[in-house]
């Protein structure tokens, strides 16, 4: 006896759920190893199979993210623990793209899980080609979180926006000086574009902008503590009670809470500041009062995404493994 899941002794692989024996033959030497470490005498204990699936990926890989070349797909096992049995099951065998039902039923599972391929996310590749843009050294380093911030903030500006080289190629330049990561790069250049959109006929940057903004940032970066996985009703009590402690609930990150910002008010008012803070205190009664649509894993594994559907608008707050609840997103709905 080597292996213990919830209490439970494990001697041989078909013990596990269906969905965790095809996670583990996702790894190469995945049965091998599980059998191995079955066999030996140290004793491991798990709460559940999903903490056993992710320090066997750990242990065997340093990393819990996944590339199914068949699809090909980057997602994260904690991802694919939230699909069917079934859904995971049509993953692991799909291998037939010529087939038009076969397509059919991955593209299905796709959407359902809002999971992006890797055909996709070359968005990213096609929208620097187009506009003939240098691949910059943040890309470099960046988290396939990142990556898929980069994807959605081009998606939004590309329904939003009018884009062309005279609005993408400064707005890349500008993001380029302000951000340290690529999702930092991906916010700054949907700012530029606001910022433009907004002041046609103003030359330079939006740095004077960033100056007035940034205290009412930095004053919403604190966050509730929460358990991961939350019900509706638990996330709104959670939202409540934080902010009839007189908080506003957090923004995930600077950047992230500069483009809220942004794209939430009237850039023209004289007031900015005061402009701000009447939205954060409209958007935090509004999420005070609402109940989460929907919830889901992030394909990159990071946290858990919780989707209200507001007026004409749509607001995505995150809890991550430390249980830390926050604003990510909250941008207005395109025309």
């Amino acid at each position: 006896m080597t292996i213990i899941v919830n209490n439970k002794e494990i001697e041989q692989l078909d013990q596990f759920a269906d969905k965790t024996q095809t996670l583990i033959q996702f790894l190469n030497q995945g049965a091998h190893s599980t059998d191995a470490l079955i066999q030996q005498s140290e004793v491991l204990s798990f709460t559940s199979e999903a903490q056993f699936i992710e320090q066997l990926y750990l242990g065997l890989m340093n990393s819990t993210m996944l590339y199914l070349h068949q699809i090909p797909l980057s997602v994260d096992i904690k991802k694919l623990l939230e699909l069917s049995t079934n859904d995971l099951r049509d993953l692991a065998t799909f291998s037939n793209r010529d087939s038009e039902t076969d397509k059919a039923r991955l593209a299905s599972i796709l959407a359902k899980y809002r999971l992006v391929d890797s055909a996709i996310l070359n968005k990213i590749a096609l929208f620097y080609r187009r506009y003939n843009l240098n691949y910059h050294t943040l890309g470099w380093g960046a988290s396939f979180h990142d990556q898929l911030t980069l994807y959605s903030v081009i998606c939004y500006c590309e329904q939003v926006y009018d884009l062309s080289n005279q609005t993408v190629i400064p707005a890349c330049q500008w993001a380029t000086q302000q951000a340290q990561s690529l999702s930092e790069f991906a916010h700054y250049f949907c700012i530029y574009l606001a910022w433009k959109n907004n002041k046609k006929e103003m030359p330079g940057t939006p740095d004077h902008l960033v100056d007035i903004l940034a205290p009412v940032v930095n004053s919403n970066l604190d966050s509730p503590i929460v358990t991961f996985e939350l019900q509706a009703i638990d996330l709104h009590n959670a939202i409540k009670q934080w902010h009839e402690g007189g908080n506003n609930l957090g923004f995930s990150s600077f950047s992230a809470g500069l483009l809220n910002i942004v794209l939430n008010i009237d850039l023209h008012t004289d007031d900015l500041v005061k402009a701000a803070n009447d939205y954060l205190s409209t958007l935090q009664t509004t999420l005070s009062n609402a109940l989460a649509s929907d919830s889901f894993v992030c394909q990159a594994g990071l946290c858990r995404h919780y989707l209200f559907k507001l007026h004409n608008s749509e607001a995505l707050l995150n809890v991550d493994s430390q249980g830390c609840l926050s604003l990510f997103n909250h941008w207005p709905t395109a025309a």
